[in-house]
């Protein structure tokens, strides 16, 4: 099957120019295992006088060849990118994962790469599995192509940390568990939610604790219900936040809201963008018999997010 129209053009477009090394996958979450893999991309790269770079897939192709499957992701397109840079990619390409691109076989695809990108280097991850059907033996035969087009191909071994693989599966893993000390570990940071602050209920202004409650996308992973330290960045600047990730039980159980009382700060954050670092989960969600119970549970869970972030 030839390269769709739109994957050529994506792969035009973001062709830096020059000879290339690459790897590719989604890379959801860029967590250490992942820049485990840029870091050897670079460094190889640059020993051969080659431009690192990253094709990341998007949407995950699960989403595609299993329309039912509901995707949970650690990072946004854009937050992704921006860490792969971070990361030591000089150019990244976001390839839109389509059901036209599904069908193309992997050395059709990196065919493309030689092509488009001047690819003379391609570095694959422990688990690299591409092109149509996603074959397991995908290494080999893209070390057969390298040896007809004329480019290498390295392999890395999965990253152990503490004796665990470091996997994007295991992150959200963690997530749903609310051990957020696994996830920090795992992901080399502070987990991340961002978005606009929205209009809520207004409750916990009555209580005495205003929250700033913050739009998320509904593909982004949460981690498990309950009240979380967070640091919370509002533009420049850092302050420490009591974040209740719930159904807010005390009152009429609703939809998933994340809602953060921003410690020692006095401001309208009202369509402003935040961002919230998860640190640890402090306690589980859960119903109070009255009002003045919750208030003074709050105000105990703002005392040990003090005591957390010292």
């Amino acid at each position: 099957m030839a390269i769709p129209a739109l994957t050529r053009h994506q792969l035009e477009s973001g062709s830096p120019g020059r000879p290339t090394a690459l790897t590719i996958g989604v890379l959801d979450g860029v967590h250490l295992g992942h820049r485990a893999l840029l870091q050897r991309l670079t460094q190889e790269a640059r020993a051969r006088g080659l431009t690192p770079g990253v094709i990341t897939l998007h949407p995950h192709p699960r989403t595609v060849l299993n329309p039912s499957f509901q995707p949970s992701y650690l990072t946004s397109l854009e937050q992704r990118i921006e860490l792969l840079h971070a990361a030591g990619a000089e150019w990244v390409v976001p390839l839109t994962f389509t059901s036209e691109v599904a069908e193309v076989e992997a050395e059709e695809l990196v065919s493309a790469f030689v092509e488009l990108l001047e690819m003379r280097l391609l570095v694959l991850g422990p688990d690299a599995a591409f092109g149509r059907g996603a074959p397991k033996d995908t290494p080999e035969r893209m070390r057969r192509l390298g040896a007809a087009l004329g480019f290498e191909v390295i392999q890395i071994p999965p990253l152990l940390i503490e004796g665990e693989r470091c996997s994007s599966s295991a992150i959200r893993s963690a997530l749903q568990a609310g051990d957020m000390e696994r996830v920090t570990r795992l992901l080399g940071r502070h987990y991340e939610l961002s978005g606009p602050v929205v209009r809520g209920y207004e409750r916990g202004r009555t209580l005495g604790f205003p929250t700033a409650n913050i739009s998320i996308a509904a593909d982004r992973a949460l981690p498990a219900l309950g009240v979380y330290a967070t640091w919370v960045r509002i533009g420049e600047m850092r302050f420490k936040g009591a974040t209740n990730i719930g159904r807010r039980p005390t009152f009429e159980p609703g939809h998933v809201s994340i809602e953060t009382h921003v410690l020692d700060f006095d401001g309208d954050l009202y369509g402003r963008r935040i961002t919230i670092e998860l640190v640890a989960r402090i306690r589980e969600e859960r119903a109070f018999a009255s009002v003045e119970e919750l208030r003074e549970q709050i105000a105990r869970d703002v005392a040990h997010v003090r005591e957390v972030l010292r």
